[in-house]
């Protein structure tokens, strides 16, 4: 069998209609991100696409929290800055990328967090004011 033959067979086919084009692919609109939920009951972390309404976790059945895009869950025996993480989010702050903002970072430790609070009502990542 010659490659020309191939090409003829093709083009035959393609003239009679057996063989059609391929479609032209539909995009979706990009994909689908994942936002970080956290778990204080158990200490769990989970990704996630964004929600309204609550979410409970899979692990203990307790509500999962929406945190952002950029949180890292402490590790699961750390009480202290599970604690932390906690406190942040009870006042309203949630865990986003620093570059694009001219803003003082979060807080390292759970004994800074009080104070942190109280010097940045306006910080660009607490979503509302407690």
């Amino acid at each position: 069998m010659k490659s020309s033959d191939k090409f003829q067979r093709m083009a035959l086919r393609l003239a009679a209609g057996n063989r059609l084009p391929a479609p032209a692919k539909v995009s979706g609109g990009g994909p689908a991100y994942l936002v970080a939920h956290a778990c204080f009951a158990c200490h769990k972390s989970f990704k996630l696409l964004p929600r309204e309404q609550p979410v409970t976790c899979p692990n203990c059945g307790g509500e999962l929290h929406q945190m952002g895009q950029s949180f890292k869950a402490p590790v699961a025996r750390d009480a202290e800055q599970w604690a932390k993480v906690e406190a942040l989010y009870r006042a309203g702050f949630r865990f986003f990328s620093c570059r694009s903002h001219e803003c003082p970072p979060l807080p390292a430790k759970l004994s800074e967090v009080e104070q942190f609070i109280r010097e940045n009502p306006g910080h660009p990542f607490r979503v509302r004011g407690t």
